[in-house]
């Protein structure tokens, strides 16, 4: 058997850290218009809403509160057929609803619909019986998870049950980056339940603690240098941090570069017809299946043609290597 050695790095970010977000929100319009045009046209058009920006607001921080200065921005881009002004003023609400799902404490929003009309060739693909790519694209997948991965989901879970909790005020916004020596954790406390730099650092030194059992824990590592990471609505969104679509979690919910990954964004794409989401989905049940069957680490490439039916794909297994980090 090979050794295929690595150095595993493993990456999460949370709902509400704004790249996570963003995606979060063009999945809600793609699900949106999915159920918009079966209502209205009797089928679904061709739309792509993978393109998105999230840019920061504006507030004044410190400990035991502060102040908005000014509101953060959702620009929406992509392709949008038939996009007309009641479309996008129901596209608003659902970005704004949204946003206020993961973030019930986000002021508002600005928002601003910059999405074009589609070319003809999709046009005509989306129209089809037949369900066709409507891109060139691959989607990538592998199983099991390393011992790595599922540390960091492990991870997840317990600051996700101390953010619940709030006995120590995290925000909703945190990100999680595991390597062979630290594990990083970035996530801003709630500026309003913190009165000073000893009150923070004890709670610092507690998240340290309580988490230890998975490794070296380094919680928020500017606070020495004389930076507490705070926040007013949960997130870093309000303030010095922009989102884009694509640069959170794949589609397994991690980010992974020592794994073979598409740099796809699986988030916004065409429900219908988009290989570049589809087929990351169907790569990791296949990996998984063959997993199953072999009990062998397996990656699954799958290669689409523009034009062609969504089942008409190359399909590429690289299985059977032992994963040895260094």
């Amino acid at each position: 058997m090979r050794r295929l050695e690595v150095v595993e790095i493993v990456e999460y970010k949370s709902e509400g850290h704004p790249d996570t977000l963003t995606d979060l929100i063009v999945e809600s319009c793609a699900t949106f218009l999915d159920v918009y045009y079966k209502q209205n046209y009797g089928s679904i058009l061709h739309y792509n809403v993978d393109k998105a920006l999230f840019l920061s607001g504006d507030c004044d921080i410190f400990y035991g509160g502060g102040k908005v200065n000014k509101i953060p921005t959702f620009i929406l881009g992509g392709q949008i057929t038939n996009l007309d002004q009641e479309l996008s003023s129901e596209l608003q609400k659902v970005i704004r609803i949204t946003a206020k799902r993961y973030l019930p404490k986000l002021p508002d929003i600005e928002v601003e619909i910059k999405a074009s009309s589609p070319i003809q060739n999709l046009v005509a693909i989306s129209m089809g019986e037949q369900i066709l790519a409507n891109d060139t694209s691959f989607g990538v997948g592998y199983y099991p998870f390393s011992e790595y991965e599922q540390r960091v989901f492990s991870i997840k879970k317990d600051l996700e049950k101390l953010r619940k909790g709030q006995r120590i005020p995290i925000g909703e916004s945190f990100k999680i980056m595991l390597s062979p020596k630290t594990i990083c954790i970035s996530a801003p406390l709630y500026a309003q339940k913190v009165q000073g730099k000893k009150e923070y650092g004890e709670y610092k030194k507690g998240i340290e603690k309580q988490l230890s059992k998975y490794g070296c824990i380094i919680f928020n590592p500017d606070f020495e240098r004389g930076f507490p990471y705070l926040t007013l609505c949960g997130s870093s969104v309000e303030c010095g941090d922009d989102g884009q679509v694509g640069r959170s979690n794949r589609y397994n919910g991690l980010i992974t570069s020592s794994r073979p990954m598409t740099i796809e964004a699986y988030h916004g794409k065409n429900n219908r017809n988009h290989v570049g989401k589809l087929y990351q989905n169907l790569a990791l049940k296949k990996a998984k299946e063959i997993y199953e069957k072999t009990g062998e680490y397996t990656e699954v490439i799958l290669v689409s043609k523009i034009g062609r039916p969504l089942e008409d794909f190359e399909m590429y297994v690289n299985h059977g290597r032992e994963i040895c980090r260094v």
